[in-house]
């Protein structure tokens, strides 16, 4: 991989020291690829390594972890922590996708998808703010998405989750303002990804939605790149790509015709 410099990222932060969860394929792996490219010390995270472990980098830690263990999530952030002498930006990727009517979701995979896609951002969050708070310095990203937003149907576990995440941002900002600490949420709509691998919902939604995940024009590695390259802005949100910004705005101030639209075109069944 050619070798990108995140130039005013490294002025901040030029310790260069990450930690990513989910970054064993996807934007995590795409994330964690460029980092180390950029001379980034990089703790990657994920319960599937092996893509991981052909990365050679002596920069690279890996480690093979359910992120919703919080006792071991927390003992491999205090190592990587307190051997690299603290840490300057937490990436919260981890997630899963899920497409399903409410009415058809087991509670159990409610648990499931919360304790993945926010609870062990919570956890995350919770365990490297002290390090963050020692140094007065440091970035936490949170990997959200436009359905926390728009909430289109048959998403619900998702869009809640995600929802959740621009929630947690905000109020972090405002808790962290009087800091060198900041918080960034980026929210989303599609992009090439394996975020559907482990849904557990309606397979003839899922199927539709992984394809349309996969039909995209965005790949893996130019979402890592939009986002790495925005990260020194210190924005609260990273929105991309333009139908992101479609759904935003047209929620924003056309709300009545936002909500015919998504039920008109949106509400259908997904092997129609």
């Amino acid at each position: 991989m050619k070798a990108v410099n995140y130039r005013e990222l490294s002025k901040q932060y030029p310790l260069k020291r990450a930690l990513i969860t989910g970054a064993g394929s996807g934007l995590g792996l795409e994330l964690t690829k460029l980092l180390l490219n950029d001379g980034w010390c990089v703790a990657a995270l994920d319960i599937h390594v092996q893509a991981l472990e052909k990365q050679q980098s002596a920069l690279l830690f890996i480690s093979e972890i359910d992120v919703t263990n919080r006792a071991s999530l927390q003992q491999i952030i205090d190592a990587f922590c307190n051997q690299q002498n603290g840490i300057d930006l937490l990436f919260n990727n981890a997630g899963v996708g899920e497409g399903t009517l409410f009415k058809d979701y087991a509670l159990k995979n409610w648990d499931w998808i919360i304790d993945i896609n926010l609870k062990a951002v919570i956890d995350a969050t919770h365990f490297v703010l002290p390090y963050m708070h020692k140094a007065n310095s440091g970035l936490i990203v949170n990997m959200a998405s436009m359905a926390g937003i728009a909430n289109l149907p048959r998403m619900s576990p998702y869009n809640v989750t995600k929802a959740a995440l621009i929630s947690l941002s905000e109020t972090l900002n405002h808790e962290l303002c009087d800091t060198d600490i900041s918080v960034t949420c980026v929210t989303p709509t599609f992009f090439q990804s394996s975020i559907m691998q482990h849904s557990k919902g309606d397979p003839a939604i899922i199927s539709s939605a992984s394809k349309i995940v996969s039909s995209s024009a965005l790949t893996s590695l130019d979402a890592a790149n939009i986002i790495l390259k925005n990260l020194h802005k210190k924005k609260e949100f990273v929105r991309f790509p333009l139908s992101a910004h479609t759904f935003f705005y047209s929620r924003k101030f056309i709300p009545s015709l936002y909500k015919k639209i998504v039920r008109k075109f949106l509400y259908k069944r997904a092997d129609a």
